[in-house]
């Protein structure tokens, strides 16, 4: 009981690290969910940036170039445009492919716990060969 209490409280904390960082544009806290969700986050992480590639080769999702212009009258009324900008769409969905790539390597390191532990309760209670019968 205790054990996935503790696993769901794992998996949740890289999943809101890694939902923060990827909402807010924080490099620490993405860095720092797959820090916490290693060995299988940098695997997740080498996923998100494939899949980010593929999607940059969309047309129009990920621009080379970039360019603004702003103005503002003598009442304080600005007004800017922009061109080049990332599309929403790739913006929303690298993000979320983000998020769940990190979420999913947690998961993955609490079944590979889990397998661990499992095998080596396993193999401690298994006679040895050169016992006693």
């Amino acid at each position: 009981m205790i054990g996935r209490l503790v696993a769901m409280a794992y998996v949740g904390t890289v999943a809101g690290l890694a939902g923060a960082g990827f909402a807010g544009d924080s490099t620490v806290a993405i860095l720092s969910a797959t820090a916490l969700a290693l060995p299988s986050g940098l695997a997740g992480l080498v996923a998100f940036y494939a899949a980010y590639g593929l999607l940059a080769l969309v047309p129009g999702a990920n621009p080379d170039a970039s360019s603004g212009s702003g103005s503002c009258n003598a009442g304080g009324a600005c007004e800017s445009s922009s061109t080049g900008d990332l599309a929403s769409w790739f913006q929303l969905t690298t993000d979320a492919i983000g998020v769940f790539m990190l979420t999913a390597a947690a998961i993955t390191n609490v079944l590979l716990a889990h397998w661990l532990l499992t095998r080596s309760r396993r193999a401690r209670s298994r006679p040895s060969a050169g016992g006693r019968p």
